[in-house]
Parts: C-alpha cells; structure tokens; sequence
C-alpha cells in the first residue's frame, strides 16, 4: 500500500512539472491563448490581453515577445502579468488535468481486467460445452453404430473398429 502511495505522489509532482514545462511554458509559447486559463488566478477581475512585439536586431534575425495584461473592468487599469506566475497557474491547472487523465485511464484499464477474467471463464465454458456437445455426439454416433449392427447394415469387425474410433476420440 505504501509503494502506490508513493508511485501516486511521485506521479502527481510528474504531472504538475509537465503541465508547467509542456504545456503552459512550451505549448503556452507557441499557442499562448493556451494561458488564459489561469485567467481566475491572476486575473480575477478584468480581462487577459496579449500583446507581440516583433523586433529586427539584425538582418537575419527575427525575435517576437508576448506580454500578457490583465485590464481591470471596474478601472480600466491596465497591469502586466509576470509570465511566471501566469505560467505556474496554468501549468499546474494542466497538470492536474494530465493526472486526472492518468489516475482516470489507469482506473479504466485497471477495471477491464476482471471483464478479462470473465471472459476468460466464458470461454473456457464454451469450450466445456462444445467437449458435452462433442460427447453426446460420439454417444450418439457410437448408439447409430450399435443400430447398424443390428440391423446387420455392418459386420461385427468393421462395428469394433468404428467403435474404438470413436473411443479414442474421447
């Protein structure tokens, strides 16, 4: 029990530091209204607005910068936002989003296995059933036989050698 205590533990800080690297930081800078919601956190009152600023150092160079604010709508104040802390509510938000997506899939995965078990006790019912099936049609074929003989249809030795056929089937 301790061992899956640590394992859920471990995994919980896994997913909070992918949510902040990946997705708010990495996946935030490529698609930065992906921020936004950390809006209730840094934003309570007012609105996040996202402003780029490109600029040309050199000839062959290209550099871009967001810088998000939060607008007040009583005030119309306008604040900037740290991107850190913007960055480390939307990523633990995300974060906590990935470990309910693990700790949720692995209770699914975790509940198939006993469908397994049941379908594995189905099958091997089946297969009992076919053996019964398979036997009271040997029954069948070795009481079709013994009419046969009777009925002098066959001889006696081509009735013992069907019959040890059918025998040794079993």
């Amino acid at each position: 029990m301790e061992n899956k205590q640590i394992i859920l533990g471990l995994t919980f800080i896994w997913c909070i530091f992918m949510g902040i690297t990946v997705c708010s930081i990495g996946l935030g800078a490529a698609f930065p209204s992906m921020n936004r919601i950390a809006k209730p956190f840094v934003c309570p009152r007012g609105e996040m607005q996202l402003e780029t600023q490109e600029y040309n150092p050199s000839p062959i160079e290209s550099v871009t910068t967001l810088t998000w604010y939060c607008v007040d709508s009583v005030t119309a104040e306008r604040v900037e936002l740290g991107i850190f802390p913007m960055s480390l509510y939307a990523g633990a938000i995300y974060g906590l989003l990935l470990f309910l997506v693990i700790f949720v899939g692995g209770k699914i995965w975790m509940g198939k296995l006993p469908r397994n078990e049941a379908a594995g006790k189905i099958q091997r019912a089946n297969a009992a059933l076919t053996k019964r099936s398979d036997a009271s049609s040997r029954v069948s074929r070795l009481q079709e036989l013994q009419e046969m003989r009777a009925a002098n249809l066959i001889t006696e030795l081509e009735y013992e050698q069907k019959r040890a056929e059918i025998l040794k089937e079993l």
